[in-house]
């Protein structure tokens, strides 16, 4: 029951604290861990922004973000009347708000969600955290990922724009539609299978020397290289029957597959315009 009231006083907390601030521009919060000693996930859902997440010593979580706001809103041109009349005259005003920042945050037994559902209002944070926490990490327009500096878990998924993770020690899924994907280990979990899934860029993977995984490939329009020995498996036709029509069918696979170290977990990269590099550290 203590546990309960205590996370019950932090959300509170963090949500006076957040009304105070949120009508700037940009600003940052700290956000307390139920149990610092422990483990911990984050997970941020944006739909319109950047998102980057830096792991550190802290035993906090320090969320700073901002509007992305670049226009100035006042009229420029005091000349053109119709112009005015349409907007209402702004001659003579000065600018001190406009679309109001939607953000939340909250904190339940050391898992973190930060999250907006803005479409109209941009949104980019940037956070710091614990090294050790597992990520989740989304948003859909007009923005990139970047990760830096942890060792866990992640998923990232974008829509429009870039995913780049360096300094990881863990295991990754990454998915976008347009943007490259580039990701560097230095470390992996073993037995742990990934993916990285992309539609247009390339996808640019640095590994450890001692990788071992099972590589499954595609690229539509670009070239797959590789700075490991990779024992590639043959291609060979799939031979399929339809059992109700009788029908005799057999397709390519176009997957290109390989085994580096021996072989290992499932290593998927796919994507249909751009390149397909897998690096040796």
């Amino acid at each position: 029951m203590k546990t309960i009231t205590y996370i019950l006083n932090t959300l509170m907390l963090i949500a006076i604290t957040a009304a105070a601030v949120f009508a700037q521009d940009s600003g940052e919060i700290p956000i307390p861990l139920s149990d610092p000693s422990k483990k911990g996930k984050l997970k941020v859902h944006i739909n319109y922004g950047s998102i980057t997440v830096k792991g550190t010593a802290r035993k906090d979580i320090l969320v700073k973000y901002s509007t992305g706001r670049s226009r100035d809103h006042d009229s420029d041109d005091d000349n053109d009347d119709d112009d005015d009349r349409q907007r209402g005259n702004k001659s003579g005003l000065k600018r001190i708000g406009g679309g109001t920042l939607d953000l939340e945050i909250s904190e339940n037994a050391n898992f973190v969600k930060v999250s907006s559902d803005s479409w109209n209002n941009k949104c980019n944070l940037e956070l710091e955290v614990p090294s050790g926490m597992d990520l989740t990490l989304h948003t859909y327009n007009d923005g990139d990922i970047y990760v830096t500096n942890i060792q866990g878990e992640i998923e990232l998924t974008n829509y429009n724009g870039e995913i780049e993770a360096q300094n990881i020690s863990g295991s990754v899924v990454a998915t976008t539609y347009n943007g490259e994907i580039k990701v560097g280990f230095d470390k992996i979990t073993e037995g742990t299978p990934m993916s990285f899934v992309t539609y247009n860029g390339d996808i640019d993977l640095t590994f450890p020397p001692t990788l071992k995984a099972s590589l499954k490939m595609k690229t539509q329009q670009g070239e797959i290289m590789t700075g490991f020995d990779v024992k590639l498996s043959p291609v060979d036709p799939v031979k399929k029957t339809d059992s109700k029509g009788g029908t005799y069918k057999v397709t390519l696979d176009e997957w290109v597959r390989g085994d580096v170290g021996g072989g290992g977990p499932e290593f998927i990269m796919r994507n249909y315009n751009g390149d397909i590099l897998v690096r040796k550290k």
